[in-house]
């Protein structure tokens, strides 16, 4: 057998061949750091501004920067007794061409003069809120907005007490405040909350923050689990008049309703006290804290103007030496602490906005020493280290040229639809066991299930062990149905079952959820390509549908099956590999991995609690048997494998060898993703921090991590994870099109119709897939592997019912089956509207309400066949 699949066998030698002769490559610099000067206010003809300002309102409406507020010496300085004035001044910006910004307005348009508040950007514009005025401070808070080349205010409520210095991040339609100095200049620790689409209701009280602080950063950002506010240092005076900086972070998980403590600041030389310091969340779980004041030279002020020594606090006020330099980053999953560089321009009392759509980072003005002004706005751009690299451009390639002479070979076997949609029965059982694994193991597993542990722990496990509960199930009661009955699809059964129109129905629920499962499958591997090396998307998308779409509908099933085969041993090789590499990079090895994750509780599996909106045992066990039931009971990408080997003994070792090896699969990738847990808590500088999805880490550990060469067929496997997925749907959802559609409408057509048929649907159907995998591309996804299996709940949890109710269900006939099938999805549909109900149990409530209403329906509508006499006609057929 081996020696007439040369292809197969010489395809993955080299696979092998390349993980053993590849050689290291030098560690890659991940995350490149650029500092520009986009404006500048020396450039202003009028000199009050010159110098610069402190303390100001900063963000974007639409397409312009606001600048508003801010305090700032115009004459003598702090040691010469100068007087801080504020500022009632808008300025707006606009980007120009050159990426500079250029001065559009110029106005003093601020209710009063002010500064030292915190603010927001909106899409309605620039909330700004609280702050110091010169008749005291201020609890007001205003909305700026900037259209028709105007300016227009409009006041929000009132806070409860007025602040200054406080901090302030948004979560969806939520503003939330840290914090602040008050007017007895005292610190808070007030923690509050208003709701932007329901500013009336006022400012809502939360749990206060563990110390009284002002000069804190707050960040919302992705904690693995959800948005959570991330809230850094601070400072505060305490009884001697002294000011104590702070080096605590804490983190408020909306979901427990309180605050949690968090790793310290730290910069290269330990932890950091931090206060009036500037941050913004960058990429999927990163946040940035740039300048800012360690108190050390602060405190000694302090003490020189309570001991009265006017003439050591001119000093230490003339001879500071700046501020914080290191821009300092932490992960959000990891805690871990790392230092991207150093500032060019060293300030405190600064503004920040951060462009997600560019990745920018925008810091205006600022204290560059005491009663010293930044006059500067500095833009920080992001680049990552070395591309992809021709070699493993060149491993994509060949890998892309190897599949689609794997169709070629295999087309001359196809003289009818039998060998096109079944091998013709020449397909041995261990590779269809194979093909069913790798068809199931899609990209969405390779590469979101690592993603999905990195950021949380094993729960999900339980999700794919299910498999080795369904197998007896589906050999006992579903096998015998699809061979014995010498189907051409599974959905025949149901017009035999049932009638003709459900038959349609499910053959088109079928193909609808081929074709944004292919748009998923074709999106997720190029953005990750995408994320990772900066290949146009498009043109990732573009090559492998192509690419799939001619070797599956040239080769037919057995293109297909073997294709899988190359794909399964890719995907499994290339894991070990990766996950080998991860833990010899992790500083103590393989013992270092253990007590990481395991304090981490990483491992963490089985979660008893009754709690159906999260993963817990309950959740992942019924949810995961639902869908596995779903998949491999009606999914026709998997039962035509059925169909494809000699006879029901060998199709029943097929599922069990899927079966047995989806469990140490499973586990594996489970551990990939711990492993990238503990190698960037370890290396926590290897991480990109611009990456604005967790779904691409797995990605971008094997084009940075991995040997040059076998990150390309790294690379490559996950593109085979998908393009195995890929050439099922295609040649199933063809099957189904020639059999249940056309040979349905066409009686008598010869083969050489069909098989016109066979290869042209495909085709079509491969392009429509593409074409919203590209509209996929505009889209921002937060978990792919959630909008997957929410896909699976809504459109097929009633495929499965259907054929449960034909099997178990006698009674069940036509019409109450189908109006079981339409009650599911409209089911399933306002659960998701209207609950908080896991995802993962979608399948199971769309299938058991389907057979709930079936079979009341069937008390009053009772089936007018007999099991017996659909057996009887099914076996005669």
């Amino acid at each position: 057998m081996i020696k007439n699949y040369y292809p197969i066998v010489f395809l993955i030698l080299s696979f092998f061949g390349a993980i053993f002769s590849s050689k290291a490559q030098e560690r890659k610099t991940i995350n490149q750091l650029e500092q520009s000067v986009v404006w500048s206010s020396n450039s202003l003809q009028t000199k009050q501004f010159q110098e610069g300002l402190a303390g100001t309102y900063f963000g974007k409406h639409k397409q312009f920067f606001i600048l508003a507020g801010g305090s700032y010496f115009p004459n003598e300085k702090p040691w010469q007794g100068g007087k801080k004035e504020f500022s009632k001044t808008i300025f707006i910006f606009e980007s120009s061409t050159d990426g500079k910004l250029s001065l559009v307005h110029q106005g003093d348009d601020l209710p009063e003069a002010i500064a030292e508040g915190t603010y927001i950007s909106l899409p309605e514009g620039l909330l700004c809120i609280g702050g110091q005025t010169p008749d005291g401070i201020s609890s007001k808070n205003f909305l700026i907005s900037y259209e028709n080349k105007k300016i227009k205010i409009t006041n929000f409520p009132d806070l409860p007490i007025a602040v200054k210095s406080a901090a302030a991040t948004l979560i969806e339609n939520h503003i939330y405040i840290v914090g602040g100095q008050t007017t007895n200049g005292t610190s808070s620790n007030q923690f509050i909350r208003l709701d932007i689409n329901n500013p009336k209701k006022g400012w809502q009280k939360l749990p206060n923050y563990p110390k009284n602080v002002s000069g804190a950063v707050a960040v919302a950002q992705q904690d693995g689990e959800e948005i959570s506010i991330f809230a850094f240092g601070g400072r505060s005076r305490n009884n001697s008049n002294i000011t104590d900086f702070y080096d605590e972070v804490y983190q408020f998980k909306p979901s427990k309703n309180q605050w949690i403590g968090k790793k310290n600041i730290q910069n290269s030389k330990g932890s950091l006290p931090l206060a009036v310091s500037t941050g913004t969340k960058v990429g999927a779980s990163s946040i940035l804290l740039f300048g800012g004041d360690t108190g050390v030279i602060f405190n000694q002020i302090e003490k020189a103007i309570n001991d009265n020594d006017i003439e050591l606090r001119n000093k230490l006020w003339q001879n500071h030496q700046g501020f914080e330099k290191e821009i300092l980053v932490y992960n959000a999953i990891t805690d871990e602490w790392f230092t991207l560089g150093t500032a060019n321009n060293t300030v405190a009392v600064s503004s920040i906005f951060y462009d997600t759509q560019n990745q920018d980072i925008y810091i205006a003005g600022g204290e560059q020493k005491p009663g010293i002004r930044s006059s500067l706005i500095t833009k920080l751009s992001f680049s990552k280290g070395k591309g992809f690299g021709w070699l493993n451009y060149a491993v994509l390639g060949l890998y892309f040229i190897g599949m689609l002479g794997l169709g070629f070979f295999f087309m001359k076997n196809n003289n009818n639809t039998d060998d096109y949609f079944k091998g013709g029965g020449r397909i041995p059982w261990w590779a269809v066991g194979v093909s069913i694994f790798a068809t199931m193991l899609s990209a969405i597993t390779f590469i979101s299930i690592p993603a999905k542990t990195y950021a949380t722990d094993w729960r999900m496990l339980m999700f794919n062990m299910t498999i080795i509960l369904a197998v007896p199930i589906i050999i006992h009661f579903f096998l015998p149905f699809f061979l014995r009955f010498k189907l051409d699809t599974a959905y025949q059964y149901l017009e035999i079952r049932f009638n003709r129109p459900i038959r349609w129905v499910a053959s088109a629920f079928f193909t609808l959820f081929m074709i944004s499962r292919i748009a998923i499958v074709l999106f997720l591997p190029s953005l990750a390509l995408n994320i990772v090396t900066g290949f146009n998307i498009y043109y990732a998308i573009l090559i492998m549908s192509f690419v799939t779409i001619i070797y599956s509908t040239s080769g037919g099933m057995e293109a297909v099956v073997w294709g899988d085969v190359i794909q399964g041993f890719i995907l499994v090789g290339g894991a070990i590999a990766a996950f080998v590499v991860m833990i010899t990079e992790i500083e103590g090895g393989i013992s270092e991995f253990w007590e990481t994750t395991k304090s981490f509780n990483k491992f963490d599996t089985f979660d008893f609690r009754f709690d159906f909106s999260q993963p817990v045992f309950w959740v992942v066990v019924f949810g995961g048997l639902a869908n596995t039931l779903i998949s491999y009971t009606s999914d026709q990408s998997v039962v035509q494998r059925y169909m494809s080997t000699v006879n029901e003994k060998a199709t029943a070792k097929s599922i069990w060898l899927n079966g047995i090896v989806s469990v140490p699969v499973s586990i594996l990738f489970f551990l990939l993703g711990t492993g990238l847990f503990a190698f960037y808590k370890s290396n926590p500088e290897q991480m990109s921090i611009t990456d604005p999805n967790i779904d691409s880490i797995f990605p971008q550990f094997l084009v940075s991590q991995m040997p040059v060469g076998l990150s390309g067929l790294l690379i490559a496997s996950i593109f085979a994870a998908a393009m195995s997925t890929l050439s099922s749907n295609i040649n199933s959802v063809s099957a189904v099109i020639t059999s249940d559609f056309y040979k349905s409408l066409f009686k008598n057509t010869s083969f050489k119709q069909q098989m016109i048929v066979a290869r042209w649907s495909g085709v079509i159907i491969g392009l429509l897939g593409t074409g919203m995998a590209i509209v996929l591309a505009t889209w921002n996804i937060a978990s792919l592997w959630d909008q997957f299996n929410t896909f699976l709940g809504l459109l097929t949890s009633g495929l499965g019912a259907l054929f449960i109710l034909g099997i178990f269900f006698p009674r069940v006939g036509a019409t109450p089956a189908f109006i079981g099938l339409i009650s599911g999805v409209i089911v399933l549909y306002l659960v998701k509207s209207h609950t908080d109900f896991s995802f993962l149990l979608y399948g199971l409530i769309g299938m058991v309400s389907n057979i709930i209403v079936a079979f009341t329906l069937s008390l009053l509508i009772p089936n007018k066949k007999s099991i017996e006499e659909i057996t009887w006609k099914t076996r005669k057929k």
